[in-house]
């Protein structure tokens, strides 16, 4: 696979993963709230342009998106992932059950998208942050095989076996959340009876978490660092 053929694969990742986190982004509770005050504070005369500013804000992102992509390292796309992240987030939360968000002002969460598409759109955001960081190394590895005299068509066909290898990898992944996503309601309804019974059962299972989270965090730099 050539490199030509890579980064276009590149943009084509990075720009559908930011106008779908944008598009679910314009249709959550937190952003319609937010632009209704700007709607409020402007008066009446704003109302029939608040479509061209949800277009103007994807166009915007999109954007920024492209100019990530144009930069083409490991640090910019790191950026890309948390603006998608970060618009992705008011979708997640209206989802959520804990509205610490009507702490600051006065919100009630009402879904406007379905739970498959907030976890299909999530799924989207995880796979291409890990397909771009994998295809980031492979340009290093072209690169470091460029620079020792290896012939074009070698550093192809290496191209080519890494592609395969992130294949799988996104696979497996889309795969294993998958099965997560299925699997935690039945997960839920099961856990409900034994966490009942403890008296801050949500401080158990967000203590859980964040041990099961440092765990992976300190496996996965070790791991780098070997």
């Amino acid at each position: 696979m050539k490199e030509s053929l890579l980064r276009t694969l590149e943009a084509l990742i990075a720009l559908a993963a930011t106008y779908m986190a944008a598009v679910t982004m314009v249709q959550t509770t937190l952003y319609n709230k937010l632009l209704d005050k700007v709607s409020n504070y402007f008066g009446p005369p704003l109302n029939p342009y608040l479509p061209y500013i949800n277009i103007g804000i994807i166009i915007g992102v999109l954007f920024l998106a492209f100019t990530f992509w144009r930069k083409g390292d490991e640090i910019w796309f790191g950026r890309l992932f948390s603006m998608n992240m970060l618009m992705f987030f008011p979708a997640v939360l209206d989802f959520s059950t804990f509205n610490w968000i009507g702490l600051i002002f006065n919100l009630t969460p009402i879904p406007g998208l379905s739970g498959l598409w907030v976890f299909g759109v999530g799924l989207l955001l995880q796979v291409t942050y890990l397909s771009l960081r994998y295809t980031v190394r492979f340009k290093y590895t072209r690169d470091a095989l460029e620079g020792r005299g290896a012939s074009m068509d070698d550093i192809d066909a290496v191209t080519r076996g890494q592609v395969g290898y992130l294949m799988l990898l996104v696979t497996l992944t889309i795969v294993a959340t998958s099965i997560v996503y299925v699997s935690l309601p039945y997960i839920t309804q099961f856990a409900a009876g034994p966490l009942s019974n403890l008296p801050v059962p949500h401080m158990v299972v967000g203590l859980l978490v964040v041990v099961m989270i440092a765990a992976t965090l300190v496996y996965y730099l070790r791991s780098q660092e070997d």
